[in-house]
């Protein structure tokens, strides 16, 4: 067990494998649909060895990743944060990543073991700090006068401030913060960049496989949403306050039906609403990373395959791909869908950035696995930061892949992320800075490197 003076308070962590855990630690409360508090400092003395709960959610539907030995409790009193340091005394404060998981804004959490930050804040010799937010119609339903619009995106910046209180106690550089986020998690990072109050909580972000391509028709389909929702719910004589977890989930359920828009937005319904609350309209949002360019240094990327799993969700093309012969057919769509919904937009974000005065730095992963249709598809680069080899044991998408061949790249991934949050520019090897210029940069199995965008001021 490790303790630490916090705030005017002692949390008590446990410690394994180098690394010390302070979990389930509290940074705001929030009655359903209302905006968070932030939580004051500790005091007293407080366990936390334990998870905090996840966002009550439905069945996680992209099975490849496989499924967890321990499932994490549920409850809407989710405002939880696990900080994972080093189990050793830096002779400086040490940078800040805050890690934002993804899940399509309807599953997923900051705790558990496939997001165990153990070993990138060992190998990086950094502090972690993993959060959990409201997720689906308790974190993204917006209904005027009964519910607050972008609550999700309001509990990160609640999260983000407690860092900004609470850090430097555990040995932390609360002036050296990097987010960095995949999936969701790093579509939101993309808001936050465009949020002004977020401004000042933080210098640095990496954003791992974002959907920005599933923006069109944003406020048309939330509209139809909330409709659904609320008529869900009064079928059961009830209403968005009032019902139950179970209910709230079913009408969730219910409310993706019959949507009418843009077919890939359709495919995650719930997300950050463009114009309502702290989220700028979707025409303000170029204009604020504009302003937001010159004072922070960003990582984009993407996955070679990024889209394939979500290919299976189509019977006629899944089939295909089940096929030896037919699977090349399929090829096309799958890589046209990468572009359209994860690389191409950011692409244009990093082009944005760069322009603007931003420090950007682009790569696409490209390592695949032998043994599985999916290629270097989504979430295969978690893997390569988060968990263990036995948590990872049972995951379709890596294909039986033997763990050193993966770890290879893993460490060096790690110690690049480390290291941009560190200085601000990212290392291929200990003494081998990671040249930015504009081309393609690829992560593959050869290790083999290309560049792409450039620090404008070189």
């Amino acid at each position: 067990m490790r303790e630490r003076a916090v705030g005017e308070g002692v949390l008590r962590g446990s410690a394994q494998d180098g690394v010390v855990r302070f979990k389930g630690v509290r940074y705001a409360r929030a009655n359903r649909f209302e905006p968070p508090v932030d939580e004051p400092l500790l005091t007293g003395t407080q366990d936390a060895l334990e998870d905090g709960p996840m966002c009550p959610q439905p069945p996680f539907e992209l099975a490849l990743m496989g499924l967890p030995d321990a499932v994490t409790a549920l409850d809407e009193d989710c405002f939880f944060v696990t900080v994972t340091l080093p189990d050793t005394e830096p002779e400086r404060p040490r940078p800040v990543m805050v890690w934002i998981h993804g899940g399509s804004y309807v599953n997923g959490t900051g705790a558990g073991e496939y997001y165990d930050t153990g070993r990138i804040a060992r190998d990086g010799d950094v502090v972690v700090v993993a959060i959990n937010y409201r997720l689906g119609a308790f974190g993204f339903l917006h209904k005027e006068g009964a519910t607050e619009p972008n609550l999700g995106i309001l509990d990160q910046i609640s999260a983000l401030r407690w860092v900004q209180r609470n850090i430097a106690d555990f040995g932390g550089d609360p002036a050296n913060v990097t987010l960095f986020g995949q999936s969701a998690g790093a579509d939101a990072i993309a808001y936050l960049l465009a949020i002004a109050e977020a401004d000042p909580l933080y210098s640095k972000a990496i954003l791992q496989s974002a959907p920005l391509g599933l923006d069109a028709d944003r406020v048309s389909i939330g509209e139809q949403v909330k409709a659904n929702f609320v008529r869900a719910l009064e079928a059961e004589g009830t209403t968005p306050r009032t019902a139950s977890v179970d209910q709230v989930l079913a009408a969730q359920s219910a409310s993706r039906s019959g949507l009418r828009g843009s077919r890939l937005t359709i495919g995650m319904p719930y997300a950050p609403v463009p114009g309502a609350g702290v989220v700028p309209a979707r025409e303000e949002l170029a204009a604020r990373w504009r302003a937001r360019a010159p004072h922070i240094r960003v990582i984009v990327g993407f996955n070679r395959d990024d889209a394939s799993p979500f290919l299976d969700a189509v019977p006629s093309i899944a089939s295909a791909r089940r096929s030896p012969s037919l699977r090349a057919l399929t090829e096309p769509i799958s890589h046209w869908l990468t572009r359209r919904v994860f690389g191409a937009p950011a692409m244009r974000l990093a082009s944005e950035l760069a322009a603007a005065g931003a420090t950007v730095f682009t790569y696409r992963f490209d390592w695949r696995p032998r043994g599985t249709s999916w290629g270097a598809c989504h979430t295969i680069d978690l893997p390569f930061f988060f968990g263990t080899q036995e948590q990872w044991r049972g995951s379709p998408m890596l294909g039986g892949v033997e763990w050193d061949e993966l770890e290879t790249l893993g460490r060096r991934l790690r110690m690049s992320w480390a290291a941009f949050a560190r200085t601000g520019v990212p290392l291929i090897e200990s003494t081998e800075s990671w040249p930015v210029h504009r081309a393609a940069r690829a992560i593959g199995k050869r290790f083999t490197f290309s560049p792409r965008y450039a620090d404008p001021s070189a």
